[in-house]
């Protein structure tokens, strides 16, 4: 259980601020705000020659779920059937991806895909070892990952982290070495168990091919955490936040303070971009943000999919989310449908990436998310009134 309190926390074993300074800490000492935890159990985990510091981690003790059946249809109707009329999946087939390396600070490194739309990646060093962001669709594409840290450095990959339960993120997993520790938001570790229907539900995404995925392997994290963690990899630490849904239940955002970079999995999308709300509405995407752009000073973002961006696109997420919320109210407390909503509000052409810009092919990809988004929100919105 959570508590956010104003107060130094106790100093007994069931206390402890999730920053890693002691139970003498308080917002004058973090410099942003303090969340307090206070749980049963505050383990220290200690995985290769790295240590972790959990305020509430436990093992996953994890089993196999019992598979979904595959639908013999593979669009998106079929797989997504929520999904207004001319939203497209997000393109992210791995075909021809390469993984370009880019130094963003001493030790901190993100690894950008070279086709618009498939997913981004990272890595952090330390003196002791390296904390990859994310294991991507494939073991193919997992190997690139492994590839780049080793280019980059000898020291072992000791720690993998899931910022959110989808395939692309996670069916790497079993590609990385065993000794790796894979961690993620118990949210997370709940939905990969539906494994066979996370197969089916990406299926759009790479038009219906199969082969992309078919030598996966289901490999769950091995620790959770619920708030905050901090990881020191010697001489360099990486802190992993779950500011609250937004694109999924469970979340996850990459820190490293000193070169001040964040990597935001599907919460942020890259410039150019709109939130993608697969599973919410606006208002809980933007409160989750709202507390990420107090929280964090960010100079760049890494997204999960998308170009690399700053701290300005979280004032664009906000400002969206905001006229998303409007609309919708606005609608509702008319009696207008849904489908009256969709038809007089396609997305305003200030929130389309430029034609010449990086994100210009996936222009009709965003068009239509406006739309799922505007579905999502207008069920958020009608469900709490």
């Amino acid at each position: 259980m959570t508590e956010n309190q104003t107060q130094p926390a106790r100093e007994t074993a069931a206390g402890v601020c999730q920053r890693g300074h002691g139970s003498r800490c308080g917002p004058a000492r973090c410099g942003r705000p303090t969340r307090w935890a206070v749980y049963g159990l505050v383990a220290v985990f200690a995985a290769g020659a790295g240590w972790l510091l959990i305020g509430g981690a436990s093992p996953s003790h994890a089993t196999t779920p019992a598979p979904t059946p595959a639908a013999g249809d593979t669009g998106v109707q079929a797989v997504w059937p929520g999904a207004p009329q001319g939203f497209i999946p997000p393109p992210l087939h791995p075909q021809d991806v390469q993984l370009e390396t880019r130094q963003l600070g001493d030790g901190v490194y993100a690894l950008l895909s070279n086709t618009a739309g498939v997913d981004n990646n990272g890595f952090v060093v330390g003196e002791r070892g390296v904390l990859v962001i994310d294991a991507h669709i494939s073991g193919a594409m997992a190997r690139q990952i492994i590839d780049a840290v080793a280019r980059v450095t000898d020291k072992p990959i000791l720690y993998l982290v899931n910022t959110n339960y989808h395939g692309d993120h996670t069916f790497g997993n079993y590609a990385f070495p065993s000794s790796t520790t894979i961690i993620a938001h118990p949210q997370t570790l709940q939905r990969m168990k539906r494994f066979e229907h996370e197969k089916q539900f990406m299926l759009p995404t790479v038009n219906g091919d199969r082969s992309v995925y078919s030598d996966v392997e289901l490999r769950l994290p091995d620790v959770v955490f619920d708030d905050y963690m901090r990881i020191d990899l010697g001489g360099r630490v990486v802190e992993l936040y779950h500011f609250g849904a937004g694109n999924t239940p469970g979340d996850v955002v990459v820190y490293q303070p000193d070169a001040k970079v964040a990597w935001t999995g599907n919460l942020i999308v890259g410039a150019g971009t709109i939130p993608p709300m697969f599973e919410y509405g606006a208002a809980t995407h933007l409160a989750t943000v709202s507390r990420l752009r107090a929280a964090l000073d960010i100079k760049t973002i890494v997204p999960g999919h998308g170009a690399m961006t700053d701290a300005s696109i979280l004032t664009r997420y906000v400002a969206y989310s905001s006229d998303l919320i409007g609309t919708v109210r606005g609608a509702i407390r008319e009696g207008r449908t849904i489908d009256d909503v969709l038809a007089a509000h396609p997305l305003d052409e200030r929130y389309l990436p430029p034609a010449d810009s990086q994100m210009a092919p996936l222009i009709d990809f965003l068009k239509g998310l406006h739309r799922m988004n505007l579905v999502q929100t207008f069920g958020e919105e009608s469900a709490s009134r």
